[in-house]
């Protein structure tokens, strides 16, 4: 017994077949055929794609059917942490199988639904409501089926015809015809030699014209390349004429498919030579769905001379809508391809989820001004440990250590601006709008600081002092957007907040502490972050101060303590009118905590302000370096 498949989005039916052997049904795959789609795999296996690529909540392998030879059928589930729900069976955990009562229907994410009915097996049927948009934006009107709309599957499909705009009735089986050459040319990628080709080929037999060939429009240049055409056996390719230049301008002016004649018997605005030659010709617009569909990529053009003789008949308005499902094919192709592209090109810099939002909106990367939270992080001593483990050892170990990194910031969703030696840049906030970018920012720069002592034990035999890093955040105003060149992308920041960054980051050895940031980044943190304020500073080359902030790590109990008496004796020493106090707390602080590098500067600070006053006396710390 054949089982009838039918998959339906928001209530209305997308596509339906019939399946008499095991098929796999999820969302696509890359390299798989855009959907919807049953088709069999290079190993022979059948899947029938029912979700895009960009719905990630549809798993790519959700369900199996397999007959089971009773001439029932039994559903089993493909995703390991999904359950699904089978009406008046059961809920099917991961690997768990039972039969199906049909009629059957599954519910699925996106609004996407699955029905089974017994049937004989027939040939697909595409029936999306989808393409209605893209039909009425090329200037034609969706087609209808004639006679009774509810078709019942024990009555012949080639009873029913299809209406086109000229009055003449289409057999539906020829239709499945033209769309089965259709979907075949659709099936290869891309990218591939025989993608436009194929397509071409499609047309010619669909409407029987001399030649067929998809021409791409560069923005300023129409793209002709042989690649992309067929030609009509029957046909001395060299007897081939260029397309109508006239046919294309009027194309990309209105955005529109162009046919020549109008009508059977009707006249044409187009009066060119190079249409006067023409027994017939269309000319499709194919346009960017990246873009809103506003700007053209090409043309799926067809014609025929008057060589041929006339009662071959003119291009049906069927065949027009035909056509234009090509086309619009063609054009989703070139969006998905487009995407993939970028996936595959960005994803080295941002994490899954932001390389997801700019697939499907590329114009995330514009140049724009947004508030952004940078992060700069400096391995240290990689100058010395080069030395001591020579250069083979070092890029392994540098390689290393840069990739744990990397995977904290694509773990919270920022983005890897740049690697500059042994320091790693990157940014929160952009492409993606992030309210939180400070405290993403913050978290990884604390994670980061946990790592150090996993590093350490993992080099202990080869970096005897341990691996330590100096970490610096920033948070503020920036323009970000490609600030690389045409030649390398670069997607990054610009302005003061990255310079005070990168500042910042250049203080940590000063004050040998780990990681300091600035108060804008502090106030947007909770109360549980462990920070302390160690004063107020001036960094070379920018005008103004900053309250400077240690993030503390979570590795000491006492650290806590710490904050507390630090805050006491600052307090006593920026009042500037008791530094022997001041002195005194900072010089117990030396003594229970002798490797805390703040306390003792401070400490210093104290007593020269008690041995030499500065005149005026200014709390503001003033690095003398980069």
């Amino acid at each position: 017994m054949s089982l009838l498949v039918t998959v339906s989005r928001n209530g209305s039916r997308v596509y339906s077949t019939s399946v008499d052997e095991v098929v796999d049904i999820g969302r696509r795959q890359i390299g798989e055929p855009e959907e919807p789609l049953l088709y069999q795999n290079p190993l022979g296996q059948w899947r029938l794609i029912i979700a895009e690529l960009e719905l990630r909540t549809v798993p790519r392998m959700l369900v199996r059917l397999a007959p089971t030879g009773d001439n029932q059928w039994q559903i089993t589930n493909l995703h390991k942490s999904a359950t699904i729900a089978v009406p008046g069976i059961k809920l099917l955990a991961f690997g768990e199988s039972c039969a199906i009562e049909l009629p059957s229907k599954i519910q699925l994410p996106e609004s996407i639904s699955l029905s089974f009915e017994s049937s004989v097996a027939q040939k697909p049927q595409f029936v999306d409501e989808a393409w209605e948009g893209s039909l009425c934006a090329l200037g034609l009107s969706p087609i209808r089926l004639s006679g009774n709309e509810q078709i019942e599957h024990q009555q012949s499909f080639s009873r029913f015809s299809m209406q086109g705009g000229s009055g003449s009735q289409l057999d539906v089986d020829v239709v499945l015809e033209w769309l089965g050459q259709a979907v075949a040319a659709m099936q290869r990628p891309v990218s591939s030699a025989g993608f436009f080709s194929g397509i071409a080929q499609a047309v010619a037999s669909i409407i029987d014209v001399d030649r067929a060939e998809v021409i791409l429009w560069d923005g300023k240049h129409w793209e002709f390349d042989a690649s992309r055409r067929f030609v009509n056996p029957r046909v001395d390719e060299a007897d081939v004429r260029a397309p109508s230049s006239s046919m294309l301008q009027k194309v990309l002016d209105t955005k529109r498919i162009v046919v020549y004649p109008k009508s059977r018997g009707g006249s044409s605005d187009l009066q060119s030579m190079s249409v006067q030659l023409l027994h017939t010709a269309v000319a499709c617009p194919i346009l960017d769905i990246l873009e809103g569909g506003n700007e053209i990529l090409g043309v799926l053009y067809a014609d025929r001379t008057l060589n041929v003789e006339w009662q071959l008949g003119k291009v049906m308005e069927a065949e027009q809508r035909l056509i234009a499902i090509l086309a619009t094919a063609i054009a989703s192709s070139i969006a998905r391809r487009k995407r993939e592209t970028l996936v595959t090109k960005y994803e080295q810099f941002f994490s899954p989820k932001v390389t997801e939002a700019i697939s499907l909106n590329p114009a995330l990367l514009e140049g724009e001004d947004v508030d952004v939270s940078v992060l700069f992080c400096d391995i240290r001593g990689f100058s010395h440990t080069t030395d001591l483990i020579g250069l083979e050892a070092a890029m392994t170990w540098i390689g290393d250590t840069l990739s744990e990194l990397s995977a904290f910031v694509l773990k919270s969703d920022g983005v890897l601006v740049d690697y500059v030696g042994d320091e790693m840049f990157a940014m929160w906030g952009a492409p993606e709008s992030t309210p939180d970018h400070a405290f993403r920012s913050a978290l990884a720069a604390r994670e980061m600081m946990a790592l150090r002592k996993d590093l350490s034990e993992r080099y202990k035999d080869s970096i005897p002092g341990g691996v330590d890093f100096g970490i610096g955040i920033c948070t503020g105003p920036a323009r970000v957007g490609n600030t690389g060149s045409k030649q390398k992308f670069k997607y990054g920041p610009m302005g003061r907040t990255v310079n005070l960054g990168s500042r910042i980051q250049g203080l940590t050895n000063h004050w040998k502490v780990s990681a300091l940031m600035d108060a804008e980044t502090v106030k947007c943190l909770p109360k549980d972050f462990l920070k302390r304020r160690l004063c107020k500073a001036k960094v070379v080359g920018l005008d103004g101060d900053l309250d400077l902030f240690e993030l503390m790590a979570n590795d000491s109990p006492r650290n806590a303590e710490l904050v507390i008496a630090y805050g006491r004796a600052l307090e006593l020493y920026e009042s500037g009118s008791n530094f022997r106090e001041a002195a005194r707390a900072f010089g117990e602080l030396v003594q229970q905590f002798p490797t805390d590098g703040p306390s003792l500067i401070m400490l210093v600070r104290a007593v020269n302000e008690l041995v030499e006053p500065s005149q005026p006396f200014s709390p503001v710390w003033c690095a003398k370096s980069k």
